[in-house]
């Protein structure tokens, strides 16, 4: 039963697509735009409208093939704030897209390459707050870097995963974790599973067919402590390890066959993701609970007292639905207190306030996963100028405004006229979602839009358009 079940685990990471999110349909069409015919990236639905959530836009990389795919920013209803496409959604898409800092400045980052059998190969793009690219992170030694993780450190370098085959007795997939110099692009520090992390740790089946790669580790996350010491999280062996930055060896697990730590019955986790330390002491993960059919996925948060060599549930949020994630996932715990939770293979997204009330949940339908999903202050200024349409099809004049990225966007004044040199405002509108429409009082042949900020002032000006 149990190699039967792994093997599902397996060919949902070779999808890397794949499960139905529970009570979830899949929304008949992507998103249409009048302004923007080039964009249709997928419906996002909100299930449960925000009611006490913390600030901040949300994050996703939803890939598949029934939408376009790419890194996408949403608001509280669902609506796109930002959408790039990328790839096909199968052979080329983007994954771990989220807000970071480089250099004293906000950017966003994200992977984007092509998928393998549980990880990916590939490299991070660095965008600025204009939408501009300021850097790419590549994987050092003549590596990829994988689709799991980069986090940016303060010191302006790069925490990244990447998968290597090496071959023992048989072929054998190694974690490899490497810090790079982004501006430089040097190698800092290079750690690699097999020196410190035996096969016989593994939870997972080696394969029956000797040539088949044996993934025994499957790195997810990485990141640093106060002191420099590296945290990751292995999704095959159960475990989180704690790393000793000098030497790269294992100063404990948590975990697995091994674990240096008493955990209690409800602490134990399988399969999991995203492992943080937080200031006051505990750690936060995503518990995939998928090592057999069994509870729902959750998001976790431990007190792990070092000392004791102990670890308890602080708090746990379980699936709204019920369902199990067999792959992808990440936990988020906010400023505020509350946790933000994607879902992983299950294409939904749930924000948590402390006592467990669900303050916000969303979906975007069947086979449109996203690995991970954040809540993340952003403010976006591109370099592009707003973009209008007009038609009146319906006999009625109606004009089409979107600014793509706009954070500071609230309203619109359209502007129309007999000529473009003659146009004059004929309304302010508020906006209203990725693409707002505003009626035209009379007939017109011209029109343009100019996007207002909260206060009313005027941030930019489309092209004049004529009526299609």
């Amino acid at each position: 039963m149990r190699s039967k079940v792994v093997a599902v685990v397996f060919a949902a990471l070779a999808l890397l697509v794949a499960s139905t999110a529970s009570g979830a349909a899949a929304p008949p069409e992507p998103h249409r735009f009048i302004t923007r015919p080039d964009l249709s990236p997928p419906v996002v639905r909100i299930d449960t409208p925000a009611n006490g959530t913390e600030p901040g836009s949300i994050f996703l990389a939803p890939h598949g093939t029934a939408a376009q795919s790419g890194p996408m920013i949403i608001d509280d209803a669902g609506q796109p704030v930002w959408f790039q496409p990328v790839g096909d959604g199968a052979k080329l898409f983007t994954m771990d897209f989220k807000a970071q800092t480089y250099r004293g400045e906000p950017v966003l980052t994200w992977w984007q390459g092509a998928p393998r059998p549980g990880y990916g190969e590939g490299e991070y793009v660095l965008l600025d707050r204009s939408y501009q690219q300021v850097g790419t992170v590549r994987a050092g030694g003549g590596l990829r870097a994988d689709l799991h993780e980069m986090i940016i450190t303060p010191r302006d370098t790069a925490l990244l995963i990447a998968y290597r085959t090496v071959q023992l007795d048989r072929p054998v997939v190694e974690g490899v974790v490497q810090e790079i110099d982004i501006a430089t692009g040097e190698v800092l520090f290079d750690w690699r599973s097999l020196d410190h992390v035996a096969l016989d740790e593994s939870t997972v089946p080696v394969p029956e067919d000797p040539a088949a790669p044996y993934d025994y580790i499957h790195l997810n996350s990485v990141t640093e402590d106060a002191n420099g010491n590296l945290l990751i999280s292995a999704r095959h062996t159960d475990a989180i390890y704690q790393l000793d930055r000098a030497t790269g060896g294992v100063q404990w697990r948590l975990g697995g066959k091994r674990s240096d730590f008493a955990l209690d019955p409800d602490a134990v986790f399988g399969r999991q993701h995203d492992a943080r330390w937080h200031p006051d002491g505990t750690m936060s993960l995503f518990d995939n609970a998928a090592s057999e059919p069994g509870p729902a996925s959750r998001a976790l948060v431990l007190e792990v007292d070092q000392a004791a060599r102990t670890a308890r549930v602080v708090r746990d949020f379980t699936h709204p639905g019920g369902a199990t994630s067999v792959s992808q996932g990440g936990h988020q715990v906010l400023a505020g207190g509350n946790s933000f939770v994607g879902w992983g293979s299950q294409p939904e997204f749930t924000e948590f306030d402390e006592t467990g009330a669900v303050a916000l949940h969303g979906s975007f339908g069947d086979n449109m996963p996203s690995y991970r999903a954040f809540r993340l202050p952003w403010t976006g200024t591109p370099t592009e100028p707003p973009v209008a349409a007009m038609n009146a099809d319906d006999g009625t004049p109606t004009v089409y405004a979107s600014w793509n990225g706009a954070t500071e966007a609230r309203a619109w004044r359209v502007l129309a006229g007999p000529a473009p040199d003659q146009l004059r405002p004929v309304a302010d509108v508020p906006k209203t979602g990725f693409e707002t429409a505003a009626d035209l009082p009379a007939a017109e042949d011209y029109a343009a839009v100019e996007a207002l900020d909260a206060n009313g002032q005027v941030l930019a000006r489309s092209e004049v358009v004529k009526d299609s």
